[in-house]
């Protein structure tokens, strides 16, 4: 029998830990939450190995779980403010394609801000594809959605994110969303 369940997430948790991380950070803008819920995540997939059955790789299982997490926080919060970038812009682990895309950090922090105002669905397909960088297929696998709705949901947040930073060209909102 090869590795045990202790050592397979250990490899899970070196591997995925800041993918995990900054979508939770940037879903619910609490550090000290998001610490929780990460830790959360990898305890809920070792206690669901023995059920996992590898139809999806292991990063999008981890993110479905960490959706559920943050989804079940949402709720909890009941349409509060649940994002401020105020103090934790600093530590947010960078995304290579966010600042290849937006050079100027302020910027990113008012597209930040906006996609922190959209819905919860709008908010995750958002980020799941321009900043965790997944595929339409992984993102209806994390979200149990087609690949078709996906797609929708994806053009409605970009519409609503123009909408909400009032640009008809789209600009910066364009090329983050593209």
């Amino acid at each position: 029998m090869g590795k045990d369940n202790q050592q397979i997430l250990m490899e899970w948790y070196d591997m995925y830990y800041e993918d995990i991380y900054r979508f939770i950070l940037y879903m619910i803008g609490d550090q000290q939450v998001c610490e929780d819920f990460v830790h959360d995540t990898f305890v809920r997939a070792y206690s669901a190995m023995a059920g996992f059955k590898h139809q999806s790789n292991v990063k999008t299982w981890l993110f479905s779980i960490a959706k559920h997490i943050v989804l079940d926080e949402i709720r909890k919060r009941k349409r509060r403010s649940i994002f401020s970038l105020t103090n934790v812009f600093a530590d947010i682990p960078s995304s290579e394609n966010v600042e290849q895309t937006v050079q100027n950090r302020d910027e990113v922090r008012q597209i930040l801000i906006e996609i922190s105002k959209l819905k919860p669905n709008y908010r995750m397909v958002v980020i799941l594809k321009n900043i965790e960088e997944c595929s339409t297929k992984e993102i209806a696998a994390i979200l149990n959605w087609s690949e078709s709705k996906v797609r929708k949901t994806l053009s409605r947040a970009t519409v609503a994110l123009k909408k909400a930073s009032g640009m008809k060209g789209g600009g910066q909102i364009e090329q983050i969303t593209r």
